[in-house]
């Protein structure tokens, strides 16, 4: 009586076990189909144009040093002097920059995926004072004792991906029109553009104006550098499901469902970026993307990530289940043989596999209204002939429609989806524990040796004959 009662439990909990086999396989089909869509991410990114980050504009200016320096000569035993020079480059930061991005969104599509790319106006104005440039000439000059001279300024713009430059950028150096030439003039970020300008006074301060204007395109992110003194930074689009990255998140921002707006303020406070420009000089690898602002034009709904994370809930809902199936044995001292708690199983599984193929070509929300009503009208019909009652298949397909309604509410949900899977874990357990309060589980094992006919009218004529 109770091994029978034992081998039944030692049967489910195997064949639930097996019932895990297949969910594991649908969640390694949920990585190989996001494999496949960031495949083609990069494969737009390399034939149309990747993530943007512009940076800019800076003014580089060389410089050369010539100063005495005295030097020991062991023919005379004495100190002589003698001329050198150094030389090398300063980049200057704008005193003030103002940037304002007015992005337009559109998607590009290759097979059944879609990457969102965009094309940006950007239009920045603001100033550079000569006062930087004094202050380094006037401390290596009473270092040295020498004299230091400036060579040509050269206005540089970087940018991450050259290819996204639409049409020549419009450059005014103190109301003038600049020549515009590809290429950044810094060894450490060559992607950018570049122009010759007209050079700063060595002995008096000076504050010159600039403005630039520039199309550019890119997909999925925009980050914009706030290099200046002092920044402000806007940026407007039409599409509605911005996240905002970079190092600051903005001061302020509104989002409708026609787009968003988003500001940024910064101050020299905020970082030291002169220091990050003397690397880009020097080394190797330029950091001044790592204090851009920014947006990702992210889909509003990441199909793959909620299909993985209701699959997270496969398992507890063939436990579920089974749990009930077996406490209708229990209570109404039906037989339900493992053969058939396998096809419910198995039923169940399938479900995601629905969900993962139809959420590629239609909505997830439809997808998975389409999958559950699949799923639940399939077990339905089977359930209403293995319990021998119409009413009794109804109301087990309207028990797991409620469940996938409330894994649905719960998938929906990132902020409060551990706490709700965690009630709902409980719940079921509480009331599983409530309906089993008064069984007594010695006795089960008895009856279940005594198979019950389902069917009170042939018990009736068998008692009767």
């Amino acid at each position: 009586m109770k091994k029978r009662l034992a081998q039944k439990i030692l049967a489910l909990a195997l064949l639930g076990i097996l019932l895990w086999i297949p969910l594991l396989l649908e969640q390694d089909v949920i990585y190989e189909r996001m494999g496949y869509r960031d495949q083609v991410i990069r494969d737009i990114a390399t034939t149309f144009t990747g993530e943007q980050v512009v940076t800019g504009p800076l003014v580089i200016v060389p410089w050369s040093l010539s100063y005495q320096s005295r030097v020991w000569n062991d023919k005379t035993k004495s100190y002589k002097l003698e001329d050198k020079k150094r030389s090398g480059r300063y980049v200057l930061l704008p005193q003030q920059l103002n940037t304002d991005a007015v992005v337009g969104t559109s998607t590009r599509q290759r097979g059944i995926y879609e990457v969102p790319v965009y094309k940006t106006s950007l239009s920045m104005q603001g100033s550079f004072s000569n006062a930087g440039l004094l202050s380094h000439q006037q401390q290596l000059e009473e270092e040295f004792q020498g004299t230091l001279s400036w060579g040509k300024p050269t206005l540089s713009l970087l940018v991450s991906d050259m290819r996204g430059i639409v049409d020549e950028p419009s450059v005014q150096w103190q109301q003038q029109n600049l020549n515009i030439q590809p290429g950044s003039k810094l060894p450490s970020h060559h992607q950018g553009v570049h122009s010759a300008i007209p050079g700063f006074s060595t002995s008096l301060t000076q504050t010159v104006e600039f403005s630039v204007a520039m199309q550019i395109r890119g997909m999925e992110r925009l980050l914009l550098t706030p290099v200046g003194d002092y920044n402000r930074i806007s940026m407007q689009s039409d599409w509605p499901h911005p996240s905002f990255t970079g190092r600051y998140l903005p001061e302020s921002y509104t989002l409708t469902d026609n787009g968003f707006a988003a500001d940024w303020n910064t101050s020299p406070f905020s970082a030291d970026l002169q220091s990050v420009a003397k690397e880009c000089l020097s080394g190797s690898y330029c950091q001044f993307a790592d204090y851009a602002v920014g947006a990702d034009f992210i889909q509003p709904v990441d199909m793959y990530v909620q299909a993985e994370r209701s699959i997270k809930y496969g398992l507890l809902f063939i436990g579920v289940t089974f749990i009930v199936f077996f406490l209708f044995e229990v209570l109404k001292q039906l037989q339900i043989h493992p053969v058939q708690y396998g096809m419910v199983g198995m039923a169940l599984a399938l479900f995601y596999m629905l969900l993962i193929s139809l959420s590629e070509h239609i909505s997830f929300a439809l997808a998975y209204l389409l999958a559950t009503l699949a799923c639940t009208g399939l077990l339905g019909v089977y359930l209403s002939a293995v319990l021998k009652s119409l009413q009794r298949g109804i109301s087990f397909a309207a028990g797991l429609s409620a469940l996938y309604g409330l894994l649905f509410v719960i998938i929906s949900s990132e902020d409060y989806a551990l706490l709700m899977g965690s009630v709902l874990i409980f719940a079921i357990l509480a009331i599983s524990m409530v309906m089993t309060r008064k069984v007594d589980w010695y006795q089960v094992g008895g009856r279940a040796d005594k198979p019950t006919d389902i069917n009170p009218k042939m018990t009736e004529a068998k008692q009767t004959v």
